[in-house]
């Protein structure tokens, strides 16, 4: 980050947005002095009268003038101490007045909760209870860092809108734009380690002046195939590697020389601050949609039944599941969390066996086989990881990253180059020496998605499964992995299952959607119709959602 400018009124909730490595987190944990040793704070961090800039004594500033909401609601949890016994030692350690009962009250939370484990929570009730720590020593400032990373569309809305109802001054951190307008009194847009707009929420969606403001409101998926999804080309320079003059005038469509040699100050006008040298409208590309019949079934799912069973309970996680997806289709399963979803993928990858029915890829049954002829089938199959950060092997490189597939099969030397060269293309990444040698740690979000995708394709098969391919990434990037999706659902006449939280995302991608909740298709049809007149309740609650206001 650099040269950061930005006050937070009393009471007021200001919400702090940009892409992964904008600087976004470094500025929260500076004013929490978390930032790594070789870190150097120039400047002035006033909480009152308190400095924050390069303190050494945190303690009773930290937990008591400033605390903060972790971005997994799990990291900011002891997995093997009860609730209450947590909420008890915050409040001994921070000398808060409150008792645990009524800080869970506080959050949405039943008191009998006070006696369960961090693991018998959903994510929201965790995330929930995160807050509740972060409020038990009564801070002048919260810093809530992602806090709805990884929860699905309702629980996210449910979780900013408790924290824009606390009253507490707030600074709340994350990449999700329009989620947060409408509980912001301020926005804060940031870009490259500077700020690019500073204005308030409500005229944000109507008067942003900013290019890179446009770009993250038009790649935020909305459920509405009236409104286009848009995609920013590019991404961000690393802040190693910053250009001259403007930060995002290579990914501008505005830019012009005097965008690349002079660097824009933010300059107030009228409620707003804008570090731009164009006040013009600016438009970008759009993700497509099929305008092809689709092909033959690829995919046939009968009655799938599966049930866990645990020493005390058993659960139906999918209660009588029917699903067909065609060649050159692309599929959007969607639901809440716990709905079924990842368990139906991994039946349909054939990683899991259901308790009752059946699936067929191009006609085979998966689940009658084994061994050999299980695996000559999965062969058939792509899979796209959820975590683009955990899904490659940081010691190898692009090249034997998605070679491997072809090595693990056994196909022949001579035509694994050809192979892996046409499925990097196919993923949208240049085939060149240079980035085929890099690593893993050498490429952004958005790359390693990419790199993926090139995996999964490496092998021909007919089938993808992409399982919350884009849930971690920047919505920049969301559009573009999106664009990939659709052109190798064409090319290729490739059959695509879709698995997502985000039905905006589903309406904007995808041809049909079926809706998952408790284990049963409650609503199955093309996106349009579903987007345009929901027949269930829990869809059109969905929808509620997903809409931007």
């Amino acid at each position: 980050m650099d040269r950061i400018n930005l006050d937070v009124a009393e009471g007021e909730v200001v919400a702090l947005v940009g892409e992964s490595g904008c600087g976004k987190t470094s500025l929260a944990r500076a004013l929490l002095g978390l930032l790594p040793r070789t870190a150097t704070v120039a400047g002035s961090a006033l909480l009152g009268e308190e400095e924050l800039a390069g303190r050494t004594d945190w303690k009773n500033v930290r937990g008591r003038q400033v605390a903060i909401v972790p971005q997994g609601a799990m990291t900011g949890l002891s997995p093997v101490h009860r609730i209450g016994a947590q909420l008890t030692e915050m409040l001994t350690l921070h000398g808060g007045r409150a008792d645990p009962a009524e800080l869970l009250e506080r959050v949405g939370l039943q008191p009998a909760m006070l006696r369960c484990y961090p693991h018998e929570l959903s994510g929201g009730q965790r995330q929930r209870v995160a807050i509740a720590l972060a409020l038990a020593g009564e801070p002048r400032l919260l810093i809530a860092d992602e806090p709805t990373t990884g929860l699905d569309v309702i629980t996210q809305r449910q979780v900013l809108a408790l924290l824009a109802g606390l009253g507490t001054t707030m600074l709340v951190v994350s990449h999700d734009l329009t989620g947060l307008m409408p509980y912001a009194d301020r926005v804060a847009v940031m870009y490259a380690g500077r700020l690019a707009e500073v204005r308030p929420a409500r005229t944000l969606a109507a008067e942003h002046a900013h290019p890179y403001t446009a770009g993250l409101l038009t790649a935020t998926p909305v459920a509405d195939r009236q409104v286009p999804w848009g995609s920013i080309p590019g991404s961000a320079s690393a802040l190693d590697l910053l250009p001259h003059g403007c930060r995002f005038a290579a990914r501008c469509p505005l830019a012009t020389g005097r965008c690349t040699e002079e660097e824009p100050s933010l300059r107030t006008n009228g409620p707003a601050q804008v570090a731009c040298h164009h006040h013009d409208k600016v438009t970008f590309p759009t993700v497509p949609r099929s305008v092809h019949a689709p092909g033959e079934p690829v995919v046939r799912a009968s009655g799938v039944r599966h049930r866990y069973r645990t020493r005390s309970r058993t659960t139906e996680a999918l209660r009588g599941v029917d699903l067909d997806i065609h060649a050159g289709e692309i599929v959007g399963l969607v639901g809440e969390s716990g709905s079924g979803k990842s368990t139906l993928a991994r039946i349909i990858l054939g990683l899991l066996r259901p308790t009752h029915g059946r699936v067929e890829i191009a006609g085979e049954e998966l689940t009658a086989q084994r061994g050999g002829a299980l695996r000559r089938i999965q062969r058939r199959i792509g899979f796209v990881h959820q975590d683009p950060y955990d899904a490659l092997h940081p010691g190898m490189r692009v090249a034997s990253l998605v070679a491997e597939p072809l090595v693990t099969t056994g196909v022949a030397r001579e035509l694994r180059a050809d192979r892996l060269r046409d499925a990097v293309s196919a993923a949208g990444l240049p085939v060149t020496e240079e980035f085929l040698r890099r690593f893993p740690g050498q490429l952004s979000g958005g790359q390693r998605q990419r790199v993926s995708i090139a995996r999964a394709l490496v092998a021909e098969p007919i089938l993808l499964v992409a399982d919350e391919a884009t849930s971690m990434l920047d919505v920049s990037t969301r559009a573009g992995i999106a664009t990939t999706l659709r052109t190798l659902a064409v090319d290729r006449a490739l059959a695509v299952l879709f698995v997502t939280h985000d039905l905006g995302e589903a309406v904007q991608s995808c041809d049909r959607i079926a809706v998952l909740r408790h284990g049963t298709i409650v609503e199955h049809g093309p996106s349009a119709d579903l987007a345009g007149a929901p027949a269930h309740s829990y869809t059109a609650q969905l929808l509620d959602a997903a809409r931007t206001t």
